[in-house]
């Protein structure tokens, strides 16, 4: 087992808002390594220390001398979008070697599923999710020995995810450090996880879910351990000014030496005080009301056509939205979710008898280009621009959401993506919508911001119609699911028959590509085997879960039955 990469002792800083502090952590050829962080951790910038883009301000990076390491960017630079996919792609390599490597690339973006016609598109004509397996791709052609990774997932639909996937499944033997929000992809494909968080690095030899559960577990055992060393303190500081005080009443050197013992003990203790977790200092929070109504929303014949009206995306023949119904849209990339989504936002109070909302709709909409956000007002006035609430109010919900009071007049336009969603959710939570419309809501929310919006949608009783490309975000919030295919819009009894026909066409030779155990080194095949075993009954019991929380005549006893059975069976395997 080679060490391909040491981090020793490394701090750094944006300005004067220090990211890491005295980090240490190795990579070894068998680690393939997910790391994952809030927004704003510091987990782009560790990347770019590791490529020598930029320099720690102490501490250093060790890698052997003349090893190839890759970077798979998190977004596309500016020279390559006008080249065609194939130019974009020999690119990476110099200008003398693209002749002879044309035919490894052309092999390569075909296990990425690009076709040949692809191949003389122009980069920027491709989807994000293409777009995104072309930057894998030009990774990959340079062989690197150490493959780094910035949110590669990011904006790829269900089928770009499924190659990526399964090229990072079939390529045991390929390092990698990867940065993702994706808990699927996290899971299926690491073998090791990193918390990037406190300033600090936790590192555990685990999938993500498994290390989730142990950091938990560390941060119960650490405020534990916290709550004894303060209770020691207070009861060491009483006892110091007690002698300190006799000291001095009784002129008694002894009493007094004793009394700065003991402080030094106690400035000692805290010093080596165990450390607990700040968290984000971020917080996401949502309100809704419940419309008593037997419909929100009637479809009918509608048809949905691109923006220049001039070809047909799909027909919708009659579907309606119920209060309580929490529709998941599904569909490749260039299917028409968005403009799906568009056409019923354009209908809220249009009179359109195609799409008939009750007069007592509430909508929230949620864009995912989040082009609300592109003007200079502070997050103050951006919220008072478009809520009813009192000023006072706004402010409460901004603190509360943990915005602190110089920020509130930054301007948006200057916002990440993560802090331009938080917004939003906080002018829900002051406008109180009853129909909330969520177009791919999770693309710029860090792991624990989607876990926390889980609950949040779920608890709040909110009808929602949502896209998303987090298969776990769809899988915990959804109770309903309408599928663009061949379009039309059809309503699924189940999220695995959408799942089940993706993998088909990702994997067209039947291929057995794992959707849920994690890659392990090679020599641990049994603890593979129960990992994936363990991975299967989360998602069965997921399933189970959320279809028993449905009002009874929306629930599927016989899917239930075979879960269940499914479960016995990996239980029994296990014991």
């Amino acid at each position: 087992m080679t060490t391909l990469l040491n981090v020793l002792n490394v701090s750094f800083a944006r300005g004067s808002n220090p990211l890491f502090e005295n980090i240490s952590f190795s990579l070894n050829s068998t680690d393939r390594i997910g790391l994952v962080g809030h927004n704003g951790s510091g987990k782009s910038s560790l990347l770019s220390l590791i490529t020598g883009d930029s320099e720690p301000d102490e501490g250093e990076i060790r890698m052997p001398r003349g090893q190839r390491i890759a970077l798979v960017e998190q977004f596309v630079p500016a020279e390559l979008t006008q080249l065609t996919l194939i130019n974009a792609v020999l690119a990476a390599l110099p200008e003398e070697q693209r002749t002879d490597c044309r035919y490894q690339a052309d092999e390569l973006l075909e296990q990425l599923g690009f076709s040949t016609s692809h191949s003389a598109l122009p980069l920027h004509s491709l989807s994000g999710g293409q777009q995104n397996l072309a930057l894998l791709a030009r990774a990959i052609l340079l062989q690197p020995e150490l493959l780094l990774m910035d949110e590669p997932g990011n904006h790829m639909d269900v089928i770009a995810l499924e190659y990526l996937q399964k090229y990072l499944l079939s390529n045991h033997s390929q390092p990698f450090l990867m940065i993702s929000h994706d808990r699927e992809l996290l899971n299926n494909c690491c073998n090791r996880t990193l918390f990037l968080r406190d300033h600090r690095v936790y590192n555990f030899d685990l999938p993500f879910d498994r290390a989730a559960q142990a950091l938990a577990e560390h941060d119960v055992k650490a405020a534990s351990a916290r709550q004894a060393e303060e209770k020691e303190i207070k009861r060491l500081q009483a006892s110091a000014k007690r002698l300190a005080v006799w000291g001095r009443t009784y002129d008694n050197e002894d009493l007094a030496r004793k009394a700065k013992s003991m402080q030094k003990r106690v400035d000692r203790l805290k010093q080596e005080q165990t450390t607990v977790s700040r968290g984000s200092g971020l917080d996401l929070q949502l309100q809704t009301e419940t419309l008593r109504t037997r419909s929100l929303v009637t479809i009918e014949k509608l048809q949905i056509v691109t923006l220049d009206g001039e070809h047909k995306l799909l027909d919708i023949d009659f579907q309606y939205i119920r209060p309580g119904d929490r529709i998941a849209l599904l569909g490749r990339n260039g299917a028409g979710k968005s403009t799906t989504i568009n056409r019923l936002v354009d209908a809220i109070g249009a009179g359109d008898e195609r799409v008939r909302y009750n007069p007592n709709v509430i909508p929230g909409y949620y864009d995912q280009e989040l082009d609300q956000f592109q003007c200079d007002r502070g997050r103050m006035d951006w919220l008072s621009d478009r809520s009813d609430a009192p000023d006072q109010r706004i402010k409460q919900v901004l603190l509360q959401n943990g915005v602190p009071y110089p920020d509130f007049d930054r301007p948006v336009d200057k916002l990440s993506g993560g802090e331009c969603a938080r917004l939003m959710f906080m002018l829900f939570q002051l406008n109180k919508p009853n129909f909330l419309i969520l177009d791919e809501p999770t693309n710029h929310i860090d792991i624990a911001g989607r876990e926390r919006l889980e609950l949040q949608l779920i608890d709040s009783d909110a009808t929602l119609l949502i896209t998303s490309h987090d298969r776990r975000f769809i899988e915990r919030v959804a109770n309903r699911w309408w599928w663009i295919h061949n379009e039309q819009l059809q309503e699924l009894n189940d999220l695995e028959e959408f799942y089940s026909v993706i993998k088909q066409e990702a994997n067209p030779e039947n291929e057995q590509i794992s959707s849920t155990g994690p890659i392990q080194p090679a020599t641990a095949n049994a603890a593979m085997n129960e990992d994936e075993a363990l991975a299967r009954i989360e998602v069965l019991e997921t399933l189970l879960k959320n279809d028993k929380a449905r009002k009874a005549r929306f629930q599927k006893p016989a899917k239930q039955q075979e879960w269940q059975r499914e479960l016995a069976e990996l239980w029994k395997e296990l014991e």
